[in-house]
Protein backbone atom coordinates (compact mmCIF):
# COMPACT_ATOMS: atom_id res chain seq x y z
CA UNK A 1 0.00 0.00 0.00
CA UNK A 2 2.75 2.29 0.81
CA UNK A 3 4.15 2.11 -2.59
CA UNK A 4 0.71 3.36 -4.08
CA UNK A 5 1.56 6.93 -2.55
CA UNK A 6 3.87 7.25 -4.92
CA UNK A 7 2.45 6.04 -8.24
CA UNK A 8 -0.44 7.29 -10.27
CA UNK A 9 -3.08 4.79 -11.13
CA UNK A 10 -4.14 5.01 -14.88
CA UNK A 11 -7.50 3.17 -15.25
CA UNK A 12 -8.36 2.41 -19.13
CA UNK A 13 -12.15 1.75 -19.48
CA UNK A 14 -12.67 -0.04 -23.60
CA UNK A 15 -15.84 -1.83 -22.89
CA UNK A 16 -14.74 -4.11 -26.70
CA UNK A 17 -10.97 -4.87 -26.20
CA UNK A 18 -10.65 -7.45 -29.23
CA UNK A 19 -7.97 -7.14 -31.72
CA UNK A 20 -8.10 -3.81 -33.73
CA UNK A 21 -6.55 -0.08 -33.61
CA UNK A 22 -7.89 1.13 -30.65
CA UNK A 23 -6.89 -1.60 -28.62
CA UNK A 24 -3.50 -1.77 -30.00
CA UNK A 25 -2.97 1.56 -29.29
CA UNK A 26 -4.43 1.53 -25.58
CA UNK A 27 -1.76 -1.83 -25.16
CA UNK A 28 1.28 0.26 -27.07
CA UNK A 29 0.50 3.49 -24.60
CA UNK A 30 -0.14 0.98 -21.34
CA UNK A 31 3.54 -0.62 -22.01
CA UNK A 32 5.09 3.00 -21.95
CA UNK A 33 2.87 3.92 -18.69
CA UNK A 34 4.09 1.27 -17.02
CA UNK A 35 7.98 1.99 -17.88
CA UNK A 36 7.29 5.14 -17.07
CA UNK A 37 6.44 3.91 -12.79
CA UNK A 38 2.63 4.61 -13.50
CA UNK A 39 0.28 1.97 -12.47
CA UNK A 40 -2.14 0.58 -15.18
CA UNK A 41 -5.78 -0.74 -15.22
CA UNK A 42 -7.23 -2.23 -17.91
CA UNK A 43 -11.44 -2.75 -18.04
CA UNK A 44 -13.28 -4.16 -20.53
CA UNK A 45 -16.55 -5.86 -20.98
CA UNK A 46 -16.18 -9.34 -21.54
CA UNK A 47 -13.28 -10.86 -22.79
CA UNK A 48 -9.89 -8.69 -23.06
CA UNK A 49 -7.96 -10.14 -26.48
CA UNK A 50 -4.78 -8.85 -25.48
CA UNK A 51 -5.12 -9.97 -21.54
CA UNK A 52 -2.06 -12.02 -21.51
CA UNK A 53 0.60 -10.03 -22.70
CA UNK A 54 -0.90 -6.66 -20.62
CA UNK A 55 -0.52 -9.06 -17.61
CA UNK A 56 3.11 -10.10 -18.76
CA UNK A 57 4.31 -6.53 -19.05
CA UNK A 58 2.74 -5.72 -15.59
CA UNK A 59 -0.66 -4.18 -16.19
CA UNK A 60 -3.76 -5.20 -14.16
CA UNK A 61 -6.75 -6.59 -16.36
CA UNK A 62 -10.71 -7.12 -15.21
CA UNK A 63 -13.06 -8.53 -17.56
CA UNK A 64 -16.84 -7.26 -16.40
CA UNK A 65 -19.17 -9.48 -17.03
CA UNK A 66 -21.88 -7.51 -17.80
CA UNK A 67 -23.87 -8.21 -20.88
CA UNK A 68 -24.60 -4.73 -22.30
CA UNK A 69 -22.57 -2.12 -21.54
CA UNK A 70 -25.46 0.23 -20.20
CA UNK A 71 -25.21 -2.25 -17.22
CA UNK A 72 -22.56 -1.81 -16.16
CA UNK A 73 -22.80 1.23 -14.68
CA UNK A 74 -22.66 -0.24 -11.48
CA UNK A 75 -19.82 -2.74 -11.24
CA UNK A 76 -17.85 -0.14 -12.91
CA UNK A 77 -17.96 2.66 -10.17
CA UNK A 78 -17.62 0.30 -7.20
CA UNK A 79 -14.54 -0.84 -9.33
CA UNK A 80 -13.19 3.19 -9.34
CA UNK A 81 -14.39 3.48 -5.51
CA UNK A 82 -12.24 0.33 -4.54
CA UNK A 83 -9.29 2.18 -6.94
CA UNK A 84 -9.69 5.42 -5.31
CA UNK A 85 -9.57 3.45 -1.86
CA UNK A 86 -5.89 2.16 -2.77
CA UNK A 87 -4.75 5.77 -1.99
CA UNK A 88 -2.40 6.43 -5.48
CA UNK A 89 -0.68 9.45 -5.62
CA UNK A 90 -3.68 10.14 -8.26
CA UNK A 91 -6.43 8.34 -9.87
CA UNK A 92 -7.14 8.78 -13.63
CA UNK A 93 -9.49 7.48 -15.42
CA UNK A 94 -9.29 7.21 -19.22
CA UNK A 95 -12.50 6.46 -21.30
CA UNK A 96 -12.99 5.42 -24.81
CA UNK A 97 -15.12 5.88 -27.30
CA UNK A 98 -18.45 8.30 -26.73
CA UNK A 99 -20.86 5.44 -25.23
CA UNK A 100 -17.90 4.42 -22.87
CA UNK A 101 -17.07 7.99 -22.51
CA UNK A 102 -20.90 8.42 -21.18
CA UNK A 103 -20.91 5.35 -18.77
CA UNK A 104 -17.80 6.67 -17.26
CA UNK A 105 -18.93 10.15 -16.51
CA UNK A 106 -22.27 8.40 -14.96
CA UNK A 107 -20.51 5.58 -12.82
CA UNK A 108 -17.90 8.70 -11.66
CA UNK A 109 -20.89 11.24 -10.17
CA UNK A 110 -20.01 12.48 -6.79
CA UNK A 111 -16.45 10.88 -7.19
CA UNK A 112 -14.01 14.01 -6.58
CA UNK A 113 -11.39 11.86 -6.12
CA UNK A 114 -10.99 10.61 -9.85
CA UNK A 115 -9.94 12.26 -12.27
CA UNK A 116 -11.23 11.81 -16.23
CA UNK A 117 -10.15 11.76 -19.42
CA UNK A 118 -12.86 11.21 -22.50
CA UNK A 119 -11.33 10.07 -25.56
CA UNK A 120 -13.01 10.03 -28.71
CA UNK A 121 -10.81 7.32 -31.36
CA UNK A 122 -13.92 7.01 -33.57
CA UNK A 123 -15.72 10.56 -34.33
CA UNK A 124 -18.69 11.29 -32.73
CA UNK A 125 -19.95 12.40 -36.61
CA UNK A 126 -20.72 8.66 -36.99
CA UNK A 127 -24.10 9.46 -34.74
CA UNK A 128 -25.49 10.88 -38.09
CA UNK A 129 -25.40 7.80 -40.01
CA UNK A 130 -27.84 5.34 -39.56
CA UNK A 131 -29.84 2.85 -41.25
CA UNK A 132 -33.35 2.27 -39.22
CA UNK A 133 -35.52 4.32 -37.04
CA UNK A 134 -34.55 2.15 -33.85
CA UNK A 135 -30.66 3.46 -34.69
CA UNK A 136 -31.77 7.20 -35.66
CA UNK A 137 -33.39 7.38 -31.95
CA UNK A 138 -30.11 5.53 -30.12
CA UNK A 139 -27.64 7.87 -32.34
CA UNK A 140 -29.53 10.98 -31.51
CA UNK A 141 -29.81 10.16 -27.77
CA UNK A 142 -26.13 8.95 -27.48
CA UNK A 143 -25.40 12.71 -29.00
CA UNK A 144 -27.74 14.45 -26.78
CA UNK A 145 -26.29 13.17 -23.53
CA UNK A 146 -22.76 13.71 -24.45
CA UNK A 147 -23.35 17.30 -25.59
CA UNK A 148 -24.58 17.46 -22.04
CA UNK A 149 -21.88 15.11 -19.92
CA UNK A 150 -18.68 15.76 -21.72
CA UNK A 151 -18.68 18.80 -20.07
CA UNK A 152 -18.04 17.38 -16.81
CA UNK A 153 -14.70 15.72 -17.74
CA UNK A 154 -11.69 17.32 -16.89
CA UNK A 155 -10.10 16.92 -20.17
CA UNK A 156 -10.92 15.24 -23.84
CA UNK A 157 -8.68 13.81 -26.22
CA UNK A 158 -9.23 13.27 -29.29
CA UNK A 159 -7.08 11.33 -31.94
CA UNK A 160 -7.60 14.06 -35.05
CA UNK A 161 -7.96 17.43 -35.58
CA UNK A 162 -11.13 16.95 -37.08
CA UNK A 163 -12.49 15.68 -34.17
CA UNK A 164 -11.39 18.15 -32.36
CA UNK A 165 -12.72 20.70 -33.81
CA UNK A 166 -16.19 19.07 -34.20
CA UNK A 167 -16.05 18.54 -30.59
CA UNK A 168 -15.72 22.42 -30.04
CA UNK A 169 -17.72 23.37 -32.82
CA UNK A 170 -20.64 21.35 -31.33
CA UNK A 171 -20.46 21.14 -27.58
CA UNK A 172 -18.71 24.26 -27.06
CA UNK A 173 -15.87 22.89 -24.87
CA UNK A 174 -12.42 24.51 -24.37
CA UNK A 175 -10.70 21.68 -22.06
CA UNK A 176 -9.99 19.56 -25.21
CA UNK A 177 -6.83 18.77 -26.84
CA UNK A 178 -5.50 15.97 -30.15
CA UNK A 179 -2.72 13.28 -29.53
CA UNK A 180 -2.52 11.26 -32.53
CA UNK A 181 -1.97 7.20 -31.75
CA UNK A 182 1.26 5.60 -31.86
CA UNK A 183 0.69 4.01 -35.03
CA UNK A 184 4.34 3.59 -36.01
CA UNK A 185 7.58 2.47 -33.54
CA UNK A 186 10.25 3.69 -36.38
CA UNK A 187 9.76 5.66 -39.94
CA UNK A 188 10.74 2.68 -42.55
CA UNK A 189 12.88 3.26 -45.65
CA UNK A 190 11.06 4.70 -48.66
CA UNK A 191 12.42 1.94 -50.79
CA UNK A 192 9.93 0.14 -53.37
CA UNK A 193 9.92 -2.27 -55.90
CA UNK A 194 10.27 -1.37 -59.64
CA UNK A 195 6.98 -1.06 -60.80
CA UNK A 196 5.95 -3.03 -64.36
CA UNK A 197 2.97 -1.77 -66.63
CA UNK A 198 1.54 -5.65 -67.01
CA UNK A 199 2.88 -6.79 -64.02
CA UNK A 200 0.07 -8.25 -60.95
CA UNK A 201 -1.39 -5.74 -58.61
CA UNK A 202 -1.84 -6.25 -54.94
CA UNK A 203 -4.30 -4.11 -53.93
CA UNK A 204 -4.98 -4.82 -49.98
CA UNK A 205 -7.33 -3.88 -47.50
CA UNK A 206 -6.92 -3.84 -43.36
CA UNK A 207 -9.11 -3.58 -40.90
CA UNK A 208 -12.27 -5.26 -39.34
CA UNK A 209 -14.99 -6.70 -41.84
CA UNK A 210 -17.96 -4.77 -40.66
CA UNK A 211 -20.81 -2.65 -42.77
CA UNK A 212 -19.24 0.77 -41.56
CA UNK A 213 -15.53 -0.36 -43.27
CA UNK A 214 -16.99 -0.13 -46.72
CA UNK A 215 -15.80 -3.37 -48.08
CA UNK A 216 -18.44 -3.61 -50.17
CA UNK A 217 -17.56 -0.18 -51.87
CA UNK A 218 -13.88 -1.40 -52.55
CA UNK A 219 -15.40 -4.62 -54.41
CA UNK A 220 -18.08 -3.12 -56.46
CA UNK A 221 -15.21 -0.81 -57.51
CA UNK A 222 -12.96 -3.35 -58.22
CA UNK A 223 -15.68 -5.50 -60.33
CA UNK A 224 -15.71 -2.51 -62.53
CA UNK A 225 -11.92 -2.94 -63.62
CA UNK A 226 -12.00 -6.42 -63.68
CA UNK A 227 -10.90 -7.33 -66.97
CA UNK A 228 -9.12 -4.27 -67.55
CA UNK A 229 -6.29 -5.15 -65.20
CA UNK A 230 -4.30 -7.58 -63.42
CA UNK A 231 -4.69 -7.60 -60.22
CA UNK A 232 -5.40 -9.60 -56.75
CA UNK A 233 -7.19 -8.16 -53.79
CA UNK A 234 -6.60 -9.47 -50.17
CA UNK A 235 -8.12 -8.93 -47.13
CA UNK A 236 -6.47 -8.95 -43.74
CA UNK A 237 -9.18 -8.77 -41.11
CA UNK A 238 -12.24 -10.24 -39.44
CA UNK A 239 -15.94 -9.64 -38.21
CA UNK A 240 -19.27 -10.23 -38.89
CA UNK A 241 -20.26 -8.76 -42.41
CA UNK A 242 -17.14 -11.51 -43.98
CA UNK A 243 -20.00 -14.09 -45.13
CA UNK A 244 -22.07 -11.47 -46.80
CA UNK A 245 -18.70 -9.97 -48.23
CA UNK A 246 -17.94 -13.32 -49.72
CA UNK A 247 -21.45 -13.85 -51.44
CA UNK A 248 -21.05 -10.45 -52.74
CA UNK A 249 -17.75 -10.96 -54.21
CA UNK A 250 -19.46 -14.27 -55.59
CA UNK A 251 -22.06 -12.30 -57.20
CA UNK A 252 -19.79 -10.20 -58.87
CA UNK A 253 -17.51 -13.07 -60.19
CA UNK A 254 -14.43 -11.83 -58.72
CA UNK A 255 -13.46 -15.22 -56.84
CA UNK A 256 -10.58 -15.71 -57.91
CA UNK A 257 -9.22 -12.56 -57.14
CA UNK A 258 -10.23 -12.00 -53.79
CA UNK A 259 -8.42 -13.54 -51.00
CA UNK A 260 -9.42 -13.40 -47.10
CA UNK A 261 -5.74 -13.88 -45.37
CA UNK A 262 -7.69 -13.40 -41.86
CA UNK A 263 -5.96 -11.12 -38.67
CA UNK A 264 -2.02 -10.98 -39.12
CA UNK A 265 -0.19 -8.58 -36.76
CA UNK A 266 2.84 -9.03 -39.03
CA UNK A 267 2.46 -5.43 -40.75
CA UNK A 268 6.04 -6.76 -42.88
CA UNK A 269 3.87 -9.54 -44.80
CA UNK A 270 0.70 -7.12 -44.95
CA UNK A 271 2.12 -4.45 -47.02
CA UNK A 272 5.23 -6.52 -48.22
CA UNK A 273 5.02 -6.05 -52.21
CA UNK A 274 1.31 -4.51 -52.22
CA UNK A 275 1.05 -1.56 -54.66
CA UNK A 276 -2.25 -0.26 -53.49
CA UNK A 277 -3.81 0.18 -49.82
CA UNK A 278 -7.59 1.32 -49.60
CA UNK A 279 -9.61 2.22 -46.56
CA UNK A 280 -13.35 2.51 -47.54
CA UNK A 281 -14.78 3.76 -43.80
CA UNK A 282 -18.14 5.74 -43.79
CA UNK A 283 -16.29 7.31 -40.58
CA UNK A 284 -13.06 7.12 -38.90
CA UNK A 285 -10.96 8.21 -35.73
CA UNK A 286 -7.38 8.02 -37.00
CA UNK A 287 -6.69 4.50 -38.67
CA UNK A 288 -3.62 3.12 -37.96
CA UNK A 289 -3.42 0.79 -41.19
CA UNK A 290 -3.35 3.73 -43.31
CA UNK A 291 -0.48 5.19 -41.50
CA UNK A 292 1.08 2.00 -41.64
CA UNK A 293 0.63 1.97 -45.71
CA UNK A 294 2.33 5.68 -46.17
CA UNK A 295 4.88 3.68 -43.52
CA UNK A 296 5.41 0.74 -45.95
CA UNK A 297 5.50 3.35 -48.79
CA UNK A 298 2.27 1.57 -50.11
CA UNK A 299 0.15 4.37 -51.86
CA UNK A 300 -3.39 4.48 -49.99
CA UNK A 301 -7.03 5.65 -51.83
CA UNK A 302 -9.01 6.61 -48.84
CA UNK A 303 -12.51 7.86 -48.35
CA UNK A 304 -13.27 11.45 -47.19
CA UNK A 305 -14.92 10.56 -44.45
CA UNK A 306 -15.60 12.43 -40.91
CA UNK A 307 -12.30 11.34 -39.03
CA UNK A 308 -8.61 11.64 -39.69
CA UNK A 309 -8.12 9.99 -42.89
CA UNK A 310 -7.65 13.57 -44.85
CA UNK A 311 -5.31 14.52 -41.90
CA UNK A 312 -3.26 11.14 -42.21
CA UNK A 313 -2.45 11.59 -46.44
CA UNK A 314 -2.01 15.22 -45.64
CA UNK A 315 -4.73 16.50 -47.15
CA UNK A 316 -4.29 15.02 -50.66
CA UNK A 317 -0.80 15.37 -50.48
CA UNK A 318 0.32 11.57 -49.63
CA UNK A 319 -2.98 10.18 -51.24
CA UNK A 320 -6.63 10.10 -53.05
CA UNK A 321 -9.75 10.50 -51.56
CA UNK A 322 -13.66 9.33 -52.84
CA UNK A 323 -16.75 10.01 -51.32
CA UNK A 324 -17.71 7.65 -48.68
CA UNK A 325 -20.08 4.72 -50.51
CA UNK A 326 -19.56 5.99 -53.70
CA UNK A 327 -18.07 2.86 -55.94
CA UNK A 328 -18.02 4.80 -59.11
CA UNK A 329 -15.75 7.43 -57.29
CA UNK A 330 -13.29 5.03 -56.08
CA UNK A 331 -12.96 2.72 -59.13
CA UNK A 332 -12.25 6.36 -60.91
CA UNK A 333 -9.39 6.79 -58.54
CA UNK A 334 -7.95 3.31 -58.70
CA UNK A 335 -7.93 3.99 -62.54
CA UNK A 336 -5.90 7.01 -62.15
CA UNK A 337 -3.21 5.18 -60.02
CA UNK A 338 -2.89 2.19 -62.58
CA UNK A 339 -2.20 4.55 -65.48
CA UNK A 340 -0.20 7.47 -63.82
CA UNK A 341 1.78 5.34 -61.74
CA UNK A 342 1.43 7.67 -58.46
CA UNK A 343 3.79 7.25 -56.14
CA UNK A 344 4.30 8.87 -52.98
CA UNK A 345 6.88 12.02 -51.97
CA UNK A 346 9.85 10.95 -50.23
CA UNK A 347 9.84 13.99 -48.50
CA UNK A 348 6.97 14.90 -47.66
CA UNK A 349 6.24 11.79 -46.37
CA UNK A 350 8.96 11.10 -44.37
CA UNK A 351 8.38 14.37 -42.51
CA UNK A 352 4.48 13.86 -41.94
CA UNK A 353 5.00 10.17 -40.74
CA UNK A 354 6.83 11.89 -37.42
CA UNK A 355 3.49 12.82 -36.46
CA UNK A 356 2.73 9.48 -36.21
CA UNK A 357 5.42 7.77 -34.33
CA UNK A 358 4.89 6.01 -31.04
CA UNK A 359 7.60 8.04 -29.19
CA UNK A 360 5.38 11.54 -29.91
CA UNK A 361 2.21 10.44 -29.16
CA UNK A 362 3.75 8.54 -26.12
CA UNK A 363 5.60 11.81 -24.77
CA UNK A 364 2.36 13.61 -25.50
CA UNK A 365 0.03 11.65 -22.97
CA UNK A 366 3.35 11.12 -20.61
CA UNK A 367 3.07 15.20 -20.42
CA UNK A 368 -0.43 15.24 -20.25
CA UNK A 369 -0.88 12.84 -17.33
CA UNK A 370 1.94 14.38 -15.30
CA UNK A 371 0.15 17.99 -16.10
CA UNK A 372 -3.21 16.88 -15.03
CA UNK A 373 -4.29 18.34 -11.34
Amino acid sequence: MKSNFKKKRIIFFLPVFKLGGASESITRLSKFLIDQNFSVLLISIGKNSYKKYLEKIGCDVYEMKSKRALFSIFSLRNLIKDEINKEYLQTILISNIHYANLISLISCINLSKVKIILTERSSLSELNIYNNFFRFLKNKLVFFLAKYFYRFADLIITNSKFEKNFIINNFNIKNIKYIYPPSISKINKGNRLKYKINCLKKIIYVGRLSKEKGVITIVEALSEIKDKFNFTFEIYGDGIEKDNIKRFIKSKRLDKKVIFKGYNKDRNKIFKNANLFINASWFEGLPNALVQSINYNVFPICSKSPGGNFEVIKYGKLGLTFKPGSSYELKNKILIFLNKNLKLNPKIRHKHLKNFTQTKSNQEYLKTLKNLK
